[in-house]
């Protein structure tokens, strides 16, 4: 590294530091976790309680600004262990606050105050009721509320927990997320939303039910896809706050920023010369522009163990653990290992299916892997695992199966909750078994190398991986712009079976299941149907075990979840408009 190389580098870690530093300074009010818990009631309204944990270092009272309740109203509100004063005065001192909660009127709606009490760590437990937060409309009735009551003091972990006077099912509920990104998922009866990281603006949800599921009191005038369609536009309840925040502090270090990207820019282009010449193959940006308008229409790779793959394929941002399983499971089912039954139920949102699967001779397969799934994992925590890692799926099957070898929807989602770590640590080990795998078939190596003095992790393609990876892209863009009626058992070079099986190691799950609504006939013949269980068997198996291990806390690098950053329902940080509520809160 040159002089001026040296001096851009510890310029910009030092910048980068002292801007940090500063930064943190000014957080003194802190907020560790909050969990929002609504409970649905069967008039439409909605009690809400909130568990904050918070580390408090200024100001005399909290507040939650109750402002664009857009036709609800304000029930009660109350705080656990505090006594209500009905004369709030904000001029009192903090001592004189301690203890007590109350209201105070404003030009827009109302605060709800209470003391801070003393510095330092802080429990609170705040509950209030809206009323009229289920709406009807023209086809169904929803809630679309933004639950913003704290943007002020950012949330570093936050949770979300929907719940209503019934409990809800597939068939009752549909359901979306505003404002920050986090698995969303249906657990049990109730909807769970808990974020990646902080989360400081934005709490909108959306939730959809059948025609008078609610006995609501208020009427919107649309329909269900035109409320979902404002929804998806774009939040209309940002606050000019944070902008201005924003703006004030890209002012005072427009300088500095300046100096890091320069900083940056130079660093990067000497990393990537680095990878370049120690042999890394091409950037995917790359492959994916010299393969544009290419395709390959055969199977791009002859064999079987498909989660051999899997490095190459999540470094292409494609197939993850959930997508290994699910192409395992059509595999065992070709293979008549298994049976999948997928029966459809009526559903007021579209088709549902009801899952069973049956592991053949299960007393025989039982005693050829007598290896639980915990010892299994286990071993691989102790470096002593030895078989494919498809005999692991296995075994995690023949684990969550009954002694008639059935695993139902339930079963598996039930079992995905209890053993999530130790899915976690199954799904972790997909990446070495990979690697393992490829260097094995000559296909890649993945070396270590130091850039900067930091170790980096790069690959390195023989001839061979450089056309396999080609390969790939250019099967995904045949896949992308086939027409799915085109395949039968008898296609060649590519089958209906093939088309299954590598659209979902390509994850395209979601994107088949929608293309097979139109290609399943009434009245399809008996020897086709078992495609109709091949793919909804198999797809509705790999979604419960998803919804299972997300309520269990599964976490993995090799997740879709972690690459996509939210499951069950959609969320992101745009989106939301139309949303009632949202008029943050914070300390004074």
């Amino acid at each position: 590294m040159n002089k001026w190389m040296r001096i851009l580098v510890c310029l910009t870690m030092a910048v980068t530091i002292n801007l940090g530093l500063t930064l943190t300074a000014f957080a003194e009010n802190e907020m560790s976790d909050l969990h929002i818990k609504v409970e649905l009631q069967e008039d439409g309204s909605g009690i809400v309680t909130e568990h904050r944990q918070m580390n408090m270092d200024e100001g005399t009272e909290l507040f939650i600004n109750m402002a664009n309740l857009d036709g609800s109203e304000l029930l009660d509100f109350s705080v656990d262990g505090f006594t209500e004063d009905p004369n709030w005065d904000s001029d009192d001192s903090r001592e004189e606050k301690a203890g007590k909660y109350g209201t105070l009127s404003t030009s827009d709606g109302v605060e709800l105050v209470w003391g801070i009490g003393e510095y330092g760590e802080n429990t609170y437990t705040i509950t209030y009721t809206l009323s009229d937060l289920v709406r009807n409309l023209e086809d169904g009735q929803a809630m679309l509320w933004n639950f913003d009551t704290f943007s002020d003091i950012p949330a570093q972990h936050l949770t979300v927990e929907i719940s209503g006077f019934e409990p809800f099912t597939q068939d009752t509920v549909n359901f979306w997320g505003f404002g920050f990104e986090g698995d969303m998922q249906l657990v049990d009866d109730r909807i769970i939303w808990g974020s990646n990281g902080e989360a400081d603006g934005d709490v909108i949800v959306l939730t959809q039910f059948p025609t008078d599921y609610f006995q609501a009191q208020q009427t919107v005038d649309m329909t269900l896809s035109e409320q979902q369609e404002e929804a998806m536009d774009g939040s209309t309840y940002n606050t000019s706050d944070n902008t201005t925040m924003a703006l004030i502090i890209v002012g005072a270090v427009v300088g500095f920023s300046l100096l890091i990207l320069i900083g940056t820019f130079l660093i990067v282009r000497k990393a990537n010369r680095v990878k370049r010449e120690a042999g890394a193959m091409k950037p995917l940006h790359k492959r994916i522009a010299e393969n544009k308008g290419r395709t390959y229409a055969a199977v791009p790779y002859a064999g079987e163990d498909y989660a051999g793959l899997s490095a190459l394929l999540t470094q292409m941002k494609l197939g993850y653990f959930e997508d290994i399983f699910q192409a395992y499971l059509l595999k065992w089912s070709v293979n008549e290992k298994i049976s999948i039954e997928a029966e459809e139920e009526s559903a007021f949102f579209g088709k549902k299916y009801r899952t069973t699967l049956t592991i053949k001779d299960i007393k025989n397969e039982l005693d050829k892997h007598p290896t639980t799934f915990g010892e299994l994992t286990d071993q691989i925590e102790a470096e002593a695992y030895e078989e494919t890692y498809e005999t692991g799926l296995w075994t995690m099957l023949l684990d969550a199966a009954d002694r008639n070898g059935v695993v139902t929807d339930k079963d598996i989602q039930k079992w995905g909750k209890k053993h999530a770590d130790e899915v976690s640590t199954f799904a972790d080990y997909l990446k070495d078994y990979s690697e393992a795998y490829l260097e094995q078939q000559g296909l890649f190596t993945f070396e270590e190398i130091k850039i900067f003095g930091f170790l980096q992790s790069i690959t390195i393609a023989s001839n061979e991986g450089e056309k396999l990876a080609d390969r790939l892209i250019q099967f995904d863009n045949y896949l992308s712009e086939s027409d799915i009626n085109q395949f039968s058992n008898a296609s060649k070079p590519l089958s209906l079976k093939d088309m299954m099986l590598w659209n979902v190691l390509l994850g395209k799950s979601e994107k088949v299941s929608k293309k097979f609504d139109g290609f399943v006939p009434d009245d399809m013949h008996e020897e086709e149907w078992i495609y109709h269980n091949f793919w909804y068997g198999t797809y509705y198996t790999r979604t419960n075990l998803s919804t299972g291990l997300a309520s269990g806390g599964f976490h993995s690098s090799t997740s879709s979840a972690a690459a996509a950053g939210g499951s069950g329902g959609a969320t992101g940080v745009g989106g939301g408009g139309g949303a009632g509520g949202g008029g943050g809160g914070g300390a004074r």
